[in-house]
């Protein structure tokens, strides 16, 4: 969109006035002479064919660019996206790699733009300076045979057509400008043309009056359209009678979520119907059908707006009153009014300031708010604790009343209550019935119900455990130091709960002035961090190490170039003397023909130089981008997770400063660049020339020079001024990127045209600051533009009377005179770059702020690199978010992990948990106490060796585009094909992996699209065990799978975490229940921790949990 604006800015204004001064100048040409200028009309053709096939070459080169280009978009946008996955599993450089090797593509074709640009470019000079020397021949002979009265009349003609074609020519980089802008406008209009198959916006379809939610799938087949190879339902027959509820289950990757995007007209079938009533959901209104529908999906997605603001969305009209209502029903409302600004609380980009069970929360109550008649329950619960899903569920359970519901669920406890449950597989039902039916059937649900029981209630056996453990101590070593690391971690907690404050809260107000004020203290610490958001142009070319030679050779022959001028004026001054003092004859006609030969010198060396310094400055200002961009992606994804927290540095944000910065930067080194120089030599050289024949002119001249530079400098620090608050507000770029990313939800949630407002006000916004700027820009420019002819004015007027008073003769004088008007030339040709050699300091700023911050984390190579064994300790452990200073997530944490030992962190959501492996991964360091690992400070430790001896499974699993083994391999190099394989075989993925045609090769598409929730899971956890780490982290690692692949991974899990330590956290409590140690955490402090006997055995509030989960049968 930037080099759109840039085309059709003011780019196309000088543009038309190049071609509005070529067609002034004929006219006038005409008026005079115009035998004459007929034969000097010749150009036209040739320059024609010049330029059409500059923008020939010029279409199709670009187009390749674009492509490198957009890819390497795309890795960026993806990487800051999962940055946290790319950085625990230290795969910085290798997407750093990937994204140098997409720009390298499209670097080599910019560098041929620039060729091309110059060679077309100087031919066309070449063309013309032939033909203005054989004008001046043809109006000699004109001259001489008394057709042309005067050798003015000549020189009207000559110097018109000159001129006309001259500022035609100079037009060559606004050429390039405007090709670009066409093909990029090319690749808009593709997607502005592009008629969706299933239109949101349409206006057509059936509105039922009354619906009773009667759901019914007849036959339906699916395949997905960039899977076609892979049929997900294949027959599915299922009627949801009105107001029951329908629970679906099966293995990932079966086609229960496709079911439901087929309901919503995410999806069409490809054979069979999809009814609503008797209704085909495709006869029915698309706006109308999804207020009908409402649906709480996996993966929660939220906006980076207030709580308030994102329960709107849910339903526009709701009161703050119906707000509360229903965030209470899903268990939202306590955790939102301990925030600092209750429901006003800015989330953050995506909702980073909650947790994976807060979002899930808002979530369901964006859904509730919204009152729908069916109701589709996508995994709503799986990011909750047992005790906030069984409060949420039963409110669920409440809303579902009278309502058609189908719900997704692979934690079966969530499920068992259903009317009618249905057992999914190769994309038909296997199995129906309700839970009881289904578990006396002892089919493949049995299995799943099984595989999520419990032990026996500790209470009917204590005697026997007793025994048991005895006999433990007794014989089995393993047994015994689990029983004790059980042991040590209650004592931790009994200690640490003797260290409990009580905090008395005030009102939320004054918590709000108070968290304000620490965040505005965090703000001046990041901007002091960030710098100024300036640089000078030294710095810029300081970054341009390894290409000095280039730039060097490029200035040499930009100089000569800029001799063009110059020699032009001398060559004038030759011909007007010839025409004033050589008689009409023979010598006028020889010094005619050696003008010929003169002028065409002049072409032939602009066409060589323009030829070598296009190139020589392409190369520079591709390598100097592509620099830029390299090194400011390069220290994003080492920044630590704070940065990434503020506002400021959102992002879609950061994104969009490299797409639009670097190539800005360019503007210093590239072809703009060279007209500079060009103008330079020419303004230097021909002030010398002045000087020489007439020093009364030049002084003059020089000081309009001098002044129109002050001039210039002055508003140059405005505009700077102006581009830097511009930059600060700029939130178009955050927003349209945000809306990219969840256009689903946007869909699913009917407000396309709310999110299309947001982006045009913002627009809007960005508008106005546009065209104040462009208000001085224009100032800018018509005094410069407007700059030759004062310089003309004054100069003729100085001359005369220097004439006049026989100071100097009439031709000495015009030597003068022409010298300081091409000065002048060459002075308005460089200045209309000038705001954007202004935007190219301000765009350096920004990414030299980028480039030059050191993350809190410190350097990824300094420390130490002790063997890790993995003995893990919390020892009085405080943190808070640096967005939240005052809001304590950590209040005197205190547990241990021996080596070996498997700890299962639990409680509610928010209460810490993946906190705590986010500091174990140093994405955040502790603000209090001391977090080790083998007896060391966790910060006194090379980040890059300590993460490379862990690997994280995360709650929401981030792949990238690429193929299975590339996301499996993300930060090693050359591992083997056996252990890849073992890996994706300990985690389950093998099953899938063979029904897909290029199996581990196969491309899972930007950010793993082309697979499902669970499959997307397998792949992560292959990902960890592929790395063999000391320490495994385990953030909800099984929450997407269905129960019989979760058992199988486990089970791969129970047996990589042999030998190494496992923090794991999972609300299916069935998974952990073997775990050595079990810390329940709340309120920032262990409340209580032991195994699973021990705790059972205390019924407290682990023993409340597993009450409400367990699946007796």
């Amino acid at each position: 969109m930037e080099r759109i604006r840039e085309g059709i800015g003011d780019k196309l204004g000088v543009l038309l006035r190049g071609f509005a001064m070529l067609i002034a100048a004929i006219v006038v040409a005409y008026i005079y002479e115009w035998r004459l200028a007929s034969m000097m009309l010749g150009v036209a053709p040739v320059c024609c064919i010049c330029m059409s096939l500059l923008a020939r070459q010029m279409t199709s080169t670009t187009i390749k660019e674009l492509i490198g280009v957009g890819k390497a978009g795309s890795i960026a946008e993806e990487s800051l996206m999962g940055v946290r996955t790319v950085q625990a599993f230290n795969g910085q450089e290798e997407m750093v790699g990937r994204y140098q090797t997409e720009l390298e593509k499209g670097r080599r074709f910019a560098v041929w733009k620039g060729f091309w640009s110059g060679f077309f470019g100087g031919l066309f000079f070449l063309c013309l300076f032939s033909f203005l020397g054989t004008g001046m021949l043809y109006g000699a002979y004109l001259l001489k045979v008394g057709i042309i009265g005067s050798p003015g009349d000549v020189f009207i003609v000559v110097m018109s057509m000159l001129l006309g074609a001259y500022f035609l020519g100079l037009i060559s980089p606004h050429m390039m400008v405007l090709l670009n802008a066409r093909v990029s406008a090319a690749t808009i209009y593709q997607t502005i043309d592009r008629v969706p198959k299933i239109d949101p916006y349409s206006k057509a379809g059936k509105r039922l009056p009354n619906v009773v939610g009667r759901v019914k799938f007849e036959n339906v087949h699916f395949r997905y359209p960039s899977r076609k190879e892979a049929k997900i339902l294949n027959g599915l027959n299922l009627t949801v009678e009105p107001g029951t509820s329908v629970a679906l289950v099966g293995h990932s990757g079966c086609g229960k979520s496709t079911s439901v995007g087929l309901l919503t007209r995410l999806y069409e079938p490809e054979a069979g119907n999809v009814t609503i009533d008797g209704t085909d959901v495709r006869e029915l209104n698309i706006d109308w059908l999804r207020n009908v529908v409402g649906i709480v999906q996996q993966e929660p997605i939220l906006f980076n707006d207030t709580i308030h603001n994102n329960l709107l969305i849910g339903n526009p009209g709701a009161t703050r009153e119906k707000m509360i209502e229903v965030c209470k029903m899903a268990n939202a409302h306590d955790f939102i009014e301990k925030m600092p600004k209750g429901y006003d609380t800015l989330i953050g980009d995506g909702g980073v300031q909650l947790s994976g069970g807060q979002k899930q929360r808002v979530a369901i109550a964006r859904t509730l708010i919204r009152d729908p008649k069916i109701l589709l329950l996508d995994e709503a619960t799986s990011a909750l604790d047992a005790q906030s899903e069984s409060v949420v569920q039963s409110a669920l359970n409440n809303a579902a009343k009278g309502r058609t519901t189908i719900m997704i669920a692979h934690r079966l406890s969530t499920i068992r209550e259903a009317d009618k449950i249905v057992f999914f597989e190769k994309g038909v039902i296997v199995e129906a019935g309700n839970h009881e039916e289904l578990v006396h059937l002892g089919g493949r649900y049995f299995d799943l119900v099984k595989a999520q029981q419990f032990k026996a209630d500790p209470e009917a056996t204590e005697e026997f455990e007793e025994e048991e453990i005895d006999l433990d101590d007794n014989s089995r070593s393993s047994r015994r130091s689990s029983m004790t690391s059980a042991r040590s971690g209650s004592e931790a907690f009994q200690r640490g709960n003797s260290l409990n404050d009580s905090f008395s809260g005030s009102r939320r107000s004054a918590r709000a002035d108070a968290e304000n004020d620490a965040f505005a203290a965090h703000e001046a610490e990041v901007m002091a961090q960030d710098g100024q958001i300036t640089a000078g142009y030294l710095d810029i070319f300081k970054n341009a190490k390894g290409n000095y030679i280039y730039m060097f050779l490029g200035t040499v022959f930009a100089l000569i170039r800029g001799l063009e001028l110059p020699a032009l004026a001398l060559i004038f001054g030759w011909v007007f003397e010839g025409f004033t003092f050589v008689p009409y004859g023979g010598r006028m006609m020889h010094r005619m023909a050696m003008a010929v030969i003169a002028f065409a010198s002049v072409g032939v060396g602009v066409w060589i130089s323009q030829v070598a310094s296009s190139v020589l400055f392409a190369i520079v200002s591709e390598n100097l981008s592509l620099r830029f961009r390299v090194q400011s992606f390069r220290n994003l994804l080492y920044q630590d997770a704070s940065y990434f927290d503020n506002p400021a540095h959102a992002p879609g944000k950061l994104i969009t400063r490299l797409a639009s910065d670097a190539p800005n930067i360019k503007a210093v080194v590239d072809a703009r660049m060279l007209q500079v120089i060009y103008a330079l030599a020419a303004i230097i050289a021909n002030i010398v020339i002045a000087f020489i024949y007439c020093w009364q002119v030049a002084i003059l001249g020089t000081s309009l020079i001098l002044l129109l530079a002050f001039v210039m400098i002055g508003l140059a620090y405005k505009i700077s001024l102006m581009n830097i608050e511009q930059i600060k507000n700029d939130e178009a770029g955050r927003i349209a990127i945000e809306i990219i990313e969840n256009v689903k939800t946007i869909q699913l949630l009917t407000r396309c045209e709310l999110f299309f407002d947001h982006y045009q006000t913002s627009s809007k916004q960005q508008k106005r600051s546009e065209l104040k700027k462009g208000m001085i820009e224009a100032i800018n420019y018509s005094i410069t533009q407007s700059f030759m002819y004062f310089m003309m004015c004054f100069t003729y007027a100085v001359g005369i009377r220097v004439i006049y008073d026989g100071d100097k003769s009439s031709d000495v004088t015009f030597k003068g005179i022409i010298s300081m008007m091409l000065g002048a030339v060459a002075v308005m040709n460089s200045a209309q770059y000038f705001p954007e050699f202004v935007k190219a300091k301000t765009a350096a700023g920004l990414l030299f702020n980028i480039i030059y911050r050191k993350p809190r984390t410190g350097d990824l190579m300094e420390g130490d690199r002790p063997e890790i064994r993995g003995n893990i300790l919390f020892e009085n452990v405080k943190f808070s978010y640096p967005q939240r200073p005052l809001q304590p997530i950590m209040k005197g944490l205190q547990w241990t992990a021996l080596r070996g030992q498997t700890v299962a962190l639990v409680g509610p959501s928010g209460s810490g948990k993946s906190t705590n492996i986010g500091m174990l991964e140093r994405f955040y360091d502790v603000t209090g106490g001391v977090l080790r690992i083998d007896g060391q400070d966790i910060r006194n430790l090379s980040l890059y060796h300590l993460r490379t001896q862990m690997a994280l499974v995360g709650q929401e699993p981030r792949l990238f585009a690429g193929s299975i083994r590339e996301n499996v391999c993300l930060g090693l190099k050359d591992v083997p094909l056996e252990k890849i394989n073992k890996a994706l075989e300990l985690a389950n993925a093998n099953r899938f992996l063979a029904n897909l045609p290029a199996g581990i090769d196969t491309d899972v598409g930007e950010k793993g699209g082309q697979l499902s929730g669970g499959q997307k899971q397998r792949i992560a956890i292959a990902r960890a065990l592929v790395r063999d780490p000391k320490i495994l982290l385990l953030d909800e690692a099984t929450s997407a799978l269905d129960s019989e692949s979760e058992r199988a991974v486990q089970e791969a899990l129970d047996r990589a975490r042999e030998g190494r330590t496992c923090i794991t956290i999972a609300h299916r409590l069935s998974s952990i229940q073997n775990s050595d140690l079990i810390v329940y955490i709340d309120k920032g402090k262990v409340q209580e921790a032991g195994n699973h006997a021990q705790l059972m055995q205390k019924k407290g509030r682990y023993y409340k949990l597993i009450k409400k989960q367990d699946l007796a049968v």
